[in-house]
């Protein structure tokens, strides 16, 4: 009975999905996902900056939720990775390809999530402080109040280019990639975003890092989906124990692995000593 339920629901949520896709890439048919783009070439920092922000869901559907999509982006990474390989490009250039993770976000086949719209711009300051404006996303990506994102933009800058004394009176240019989650109380709602940064005439007094500043030239391209929290609960549900069952199988067949070459090692050492 329950299997039947749930049979009806799964249905019922796909038959919706695949009207609300139809719908929702007719306006990315007209021409190629990134082509018309602010942003443009991959990724300088190989950590994408990805944000879970809880705006009010209650706790046990926010996990719920956050794993299914966890689940969806690795699925991405996976089906870049493989596509690559394919064609002879390593891994770890193809995950910095901006355009083939928003292509794959569009073109995710499963029931979990919708496009919704694209947003571009562009953002300039002429003294933009290193060590971090407090107000500079909200100013140049326009979402408000999401917690780490600052932080996860700001420590982009640092991953990539090191020392931020190696700035001092060069022009520099980086390129982010983020994936902006944010669960509220009913919906879920998320953004895939490029972000260009260029720093020119860069200032830096290392004995007082609060004033080291640059001018900047931003852009950014945002592309915002929304997701079903009911059917992603719903497959959290389904897709729980099994997926435990599938891990700890995996892990099980790891562990004989190691220990059966612990083993065969330990016979070899004690082999020898008879051989000696």
């Amino acid at each position: 009975m329950k299997q039947t339920r749930f049979n009806e629901e799964l249905y019922r949520f796909v038959e919706e999905y695949k009207k609300q896709k139809q719908n929702s890439l007719k306006s990315l048919r007209a021409v190629t996902v990134g082509q018309d783009d602010q942003v443009s070439g991959d990724m300088n920092c190989s950590d994408i900056a990805d944000v879970n922000q809880n705006a009010g869901m209650d706790l046990s559907d926010f996990n719920a939720c956050a794993m299914v999509m966890t689940v969806c982006q690795n699925m991405i990474q996976k089906t870049i990775s493989d596509a690559a390989y394919d064609s002879g490009i390593s891994a770890s250039v193809a995950l910095k390809n901006m355009n083939a993770w928003i292509q794959a976000f569009v073109d995710f086949p499963l029931p979990f999530f919708n496009f919704v719209d694209t947003q571009s711009n562009t953002h300039s300051e002429e003294k933009f402080k290193l060590s971090a404006d407090p107000d500079v996303v909200d100013k140049i990506l326009n979402i408000k109040n999401v917690a780490d994102l600052k932080d996860s933009v700001s420590a982009a800058l640092h991953k990539t280019g090191g020392d931020i004394a190696s700035y001092e009176g060069k022009e520099t240019h980086f390129n982010y990639f983020g994936v902006i989650k944010v669960y509220f109380d009913t919906r879920i709602e998320f953004r895939v975003v490029k972000f260009s940064l260029n720093l020119k005439n860069t200032q830096v007094k290392l004995l007082c890092s609060s004033s080291d500043y640059t001018k900047l030239d931003s852009a950014y391209d945002t592309y915002r989906f929304e997701a079903d929290k009911d059917f992603m609960i719903l497959m959290q549900k389904k897709m729980g124990e099994q997926m435990a069952e599938i891990f700890a199988e995996k892990l099980l067949e790891f562990v004989k692995a190691f220990y059966q070459t612990q083993l065969d090692n330990f016979k070899q050492r004690i082999s020898e000593l008879f051989t000696k």
